[in-house]
């Protein structure tokens, strides 16, 4: 599935398998003045030619490495002439699958999003050009080490990926770091912002950097809480339990990657390091 929402000069293009008739993990690409951030997963690789049939893009910009924002890289190469998908610098040699970057995902990954292809990448500068807009370019890692959101400070658009995602989050990846993340949702509130466009779908066009200290906030606090409880001798489980609760059923489709005790556990590691 492939759905189009015009906001002024901005497309967004929320994209997602349908499985027993529903959309599972959608995600959501953006689209302004011939630039295509994210290219989408490979499973809707077959709606690609209607929907961006009238769309003309001369650069592409991979937030990060994640198969959901690097799928159609291929695609998009071949059928607009694009040249190298421009990434992290981290992102390049595992976007290209150079030989020992080519790691196979979990099953369900596959079933979600699909394997993503490999492509051309390349590293991104400061800055992205287009003909009406310039985008400044911020390392913001956390979600992942190569995670980079595009900032316009003329027209106060911020595209974070997946960074933001939502303010009470308790469930993460276990590659995650939320310290880290925490990191750079500050260092996102040291530039002007109205309008956060997020990788989920989700588009805050009032109280955008309301929403990001609002996130800092409730995190700083979750952390608070959670050392609190390690330094009293709990376990991470135990922890875990308190504070949030059990595991959702997620827990277990997701080979257990995506989970409250990686909130936890992540925390926990924050204090040692």
């Amino acid at each position: 599935m492939i759905k189009r929402t015009q906001m002024g000069p901005v497309s967004k293009f929320l994209m997602g398998r349908i499985m027993d008739g529903q959309l599972i993990r959608a995600m959501a690409c953006y689209y302004i003045d011939g630039l295509l951030i994210d290219s989408g997963p490979v499973h809707v690789a077959g709606e690609l030619s209607e929907a961006f049939a009238d769309i003309p893009i001369h650069t592409l910009v991979n937030t990060h490495h994640h198969e959901d924002h690097i799928g159609n890289n291929i695609w998009f190469q071949h059928n607009h002439d694009l040249g190298p998908a421009l990434a992290h610098s981290l992102a390049v040699p595992i976007i290209e699958k150079r030989a020992g970057q080519d790691i196979p995902l979990p099953a369900y990954r596959v079933t979600t999003w699909g394997e993503p292809p490999a492509s051309r990448a390349r590293s991104i500068g400061p800055e992205i050009i287009s003909e009406n807009f310039r985008f400044t370019v911020l390392e913001t890692p956390g979600h992942s080490p190569d995670h980079i959101s595009l900032l316009e400070p003329q027209q106060g658009w911020l595209f974070a990926g997946d960074l933001y995602f939502g303010e009470k989050v308790i469930e993460i990846h276990m590659d995650e770091d939320p310290n880290i993340m925490l990191n750079s949702l500050m260092k996102l509130l040291r530039y002007d912002f109205e309008f956060l466009f997020c990788s989920s779908g989700k588009v805050l066009q009032e109280n955008a950097r309301q929403a990001i200290v609002a996130k800092i906030a409730f995190w700083e606090e979750e952390r608070d809480k959670v050392r609190y409880l390690c330094k009293q001798g709990l376990e991470p489980e135990e922890i875990s339990d308190r504070l949030y609760g059990p595991e959702s059923p997620r827990f277990d489709r997701c080979n257990r990657e995506l989970g409250k005790i990686h909130l936890v556990k992540a925390f926990i590691k924050g204090i040692q390091s």
